[in-house]
């Protein structure tokens, strides 16, 4: 099955982690409370469940912590290359795009990270 998970939500999942809730995950992002809540639903409606939802808010489930550990280093990675990608000389600079039909395919990027600068690079 393939799916279409946007940045954002990923980046969502991981605010909602750290603050625990997904109230104060909404204030500091900026975004409704139920948008929020919708877009995890449909992220673990793509995988596994992420969160145990309880009346002091939320926790990941073992699938979670899990996931959102494979995710922070994921996203670390995404920046490291397009830092990279971005600190040519300004002739040599193009537009990088990096896309994904879903997660499955984080572990190949962090593969093109370590050949990256191999075939790109001095």
């Amino acid at each position: 099955m393939r799916s279409s998970i946007q940045l954002a939500t990923l980046n969502y999942a991981l605010v909602v982690a750290e603050e625990g809730s997904f109230l104060r995950a909404s204030r500091r992002t900026g975004i409704d409370h139920s948008a929020l809540s919708r877009r995890i639903r449909d992220l673990e409606y793509a995988g596994t469940r992420i969160f145990h939802r309880h009346a002091r808010g939320v926790g990941p489930t073992p699938a979670g912590e899990r996931f959102l550990e494979r995710l922070r280093s994921v996203l670390l990675e995404l920046d490291n290359t397009l830092t990279l990608a971005r600190s040519g000389t300004r002739d040599d600079q193009q537009k990088l795009s990096i896309g994904s039909n879903g997660i499955i395919l984080a572990g190949r990027a962090l593969d093109g990270k370590r050949e990256f600068p191999r075939t790109f690079c001095c």
